[in-house]
């Protein structure tokens, strides 16, 4: 089994981030910027693409095809939707689907990391 990296450690506050960003809109908080569904939006859209998507992603992610693939890309294209969707029509709707396939997609690779054999993951 392969070790959990720094990278995985620093996607995990990101996606602690992101929990505190969403907690904090859906309970009324009066914070600067996530005190709107299109900030809120903005802020997890924003902590997923830099945060998430250059922390989690392998670099041989496109050369490897499977059903895991599959469902992280389709889950990363969902969020990716909802996330466009929630900044362009203001939608709460929009933003949980986001933030929870965003949620999804930290767990998905998280777990992988964990249980990949250490001879197969190239980034460390």
């Amino acid at each position: 089994m392969m070790r959990l990296t720094w990278k995985d450690a620093l996607a995990t506050g990101v996606a602690g981030a992101n929990v505190a960003v969403y907690v904090a809109f859906t309970q009324g908080a009066d914070v600067p910027i996530i005190d709107s569904v299109r900030g809120a939006t903005a802020t997890i859209l924003l902590l997923g693409l830099v945060g998430g998507c250059s922390l989690s992603a392998a670099a041989d992610a496109y050369e490897r095809k499977g059903p895991y693939m599959i469902v992280a890309t389709t889950t990363g294209g969902i969020a990716l939707v909802a996330g466009v969707t929630g900044l362009i029509v203001g939608s709460e709707l929009a933003l949980a689907v986001l933030f929870y396939a965003t949620m999804a997609l930290w767990l998905m690779a998280t777990v992988r990391h964990a249980i990949m054999p250490a001879e197969t993951e190239v980034l460390r």
